[in-house]
């Protein structure tokens, strides 16, 4: 009975590393990229500077960064840097 329970313990802690990692390693994947979301705004505030659209609509790639990172862009873009 006790070989049983080892077992099992072994294999619930062997599911649950597995689940952290997978979990950890799809976080890391899909986390937003700031530069990748500047670059996107500075291409969308040229294309508005040419009138061929508007600057400060949300983006794609911009989304799941805070929202003050992304104002802060928004303000450096505005500015030249």
């Amino acid at each position: 009975m006790a070989i049983m329970t080892t077992r099992a313990l072994a294999a619930v802690m062997v599911a649950v590393i597995i689940a952290l990692a997978v979990t950890g390693c799809n976080q890391n994947y899909l986390a937003p990229d700031p530069a990748t979301c500047k670059a996107a705004m500075q291409a969308q505030y040229v294309k508005a500077k040419a009138g061929q659209g508007h600057f400060g609509a949300e983006l794609a790639a911009c989304k799941g960064l805070p929202k003050a990172q992304v104002q802060q862009f928004a303000q450096q873009i505005r500015a030249g840097n």
